[in-house]
This record gives structure tokens, C-alpha cells and sequence, in this order.
């Protein structure tokens, strides 16, 4: 093999390989919640690398709510644009209103309205404090809230990735085949 055809080789796996590298996938992440007192608003944010401009689907829903326990009230949705953040990271947010929210885990959905990017977790409600004073109060034990990890799982962009490998190697298998 010559050295010509063998520097050809070369720099098409070279270019393949960083066609392959540029193509980032979509990630978006969920900050900790922790707990909420009932009729609270909380601001559900996190960070992401999607383009500031982006709309996200946020899901707020109780961890009991399903087609078998309609009893089980509570939740929201709407949508967040993805702002300008810094030169790592752009940042996202979601106002809650927790009126009218019963006590309880209740689970957190973003996903990219026109993509493939999603995050999830959960944060707890509780009962809202009393304004009356109390004579006496006896600590209960409680169960910490169970919380899912709020890094972002990553999502290919689309077929970028096996379309550029597939022209790499078939461009390395033409320039071997035609010596």
C-alpha cells in the first residue's frame, strides 16, 4: 500500500471521527427540590445545553395519580423556555404553585418539546404550618423523601452520528478497494 492511499485512509478516519465528536447530545438536568410546605410556590429549574429560545415541557405530577387512584389530587404542567446562561451551561425554570396540593411525593418531568432531552424527579409536599400557636408539639418520625438523581440522561440528536460513521467507512472501503 502506498504511502498516498494510506494518508488518504488516515484523514478520512480522522475526519470521520470528528464529524462524530461534534455532534453533542441533547441534555437537560433538574436542580433538587427537597421539600415543599403546601400552597408554596416553588421554582423548578435546572441547566441544560440545548439553545436558549427552547421550550420544555414540565410535568408535575403526585406519585400516587394514575388510571387506577383518580382519588389522588394535585399537579401541573406548562412550559419552560431554555435562557442564555453561561459559557457551560444554559438554565431553564418553572414557577409552582402548590395550592391546592395534597401532601405528598410528587414527580417532576421535563422534556424537550421538539427533541429528545429529559430529566425527572421528585420533591415532597407537606402540610402547611399552623398560623395558631400550639401549647405543646410532640417530633414524629418521618421518612425522608426519596429523591431520583437529577443528572441528565443523554440522548442522541438523530442519525448524525451512524450517517457519519457509515460515509467514513465506506470512504475508507472505497479508497482500500481501489488500489
Amino acid at each position: 500500500m502506498n504511502v498516498r492511499r494510506l494518508a488518504g485512509i488516515a484523514a478520512a478516519l480522522v475526519l470521520a471521527a470528528w464529524v462524530c465528536g461534534t455532534v453533542a447530545a441533547q441534555q437537560t438536568g433538574i436542580n433538587e427540590i427537597g421539600m415543599v410546605a403546601a400552597g408554596e410556590t416553588v421554582t423548578i429549574g435546572g441547566t441544560t445545553n440545548l439553545a436558549p429560545g427552547n421550550r420544555l415541557l414540565v410535568e408535575v405530577t403526585p406519585v400516587g395519580f394514575g388510571p387506577g387512584n383518580a382519588s389522588v389530587q394535585g399537579g401541573t404542567s406548562g412550559t419552560a423556555v431554555v435562557q442564555e446562561g453561561n459559557a457551560t451551561a444554559n438554565t431553564w425554570s418553572f414557577e409552582v404553585d402548590t395550592t391546592g396540593f395534597e401532601p405528598g411525593v410528587y414527580s417532576v418531568i421535563v422534556e424537550l418539546v421538539e427533541g429528545d432531552a429529559t430529566a425527572s424527579t421528585t420533591f415532597t409536599v407537606v402540610e402547611a404550618a399552623a398560623t395558631a400557636p400550639t401549647a405543646t408539639v410532640t417530633p414524629t418520625a418521618t421518612t425522608p423523601p426519596t429523591t431520583m438523581p437529577t443528572t441528565p440522561t443523554p440522548t442522541a440528536t438523530g442519525p448524525a452520528l451512524p450517517a457519519a460513521a457509515a460515509l467514513a467507512a465506506g470512504l475508507a472501503g472505497y479508497l482500500v478497494r481501489r488500489r
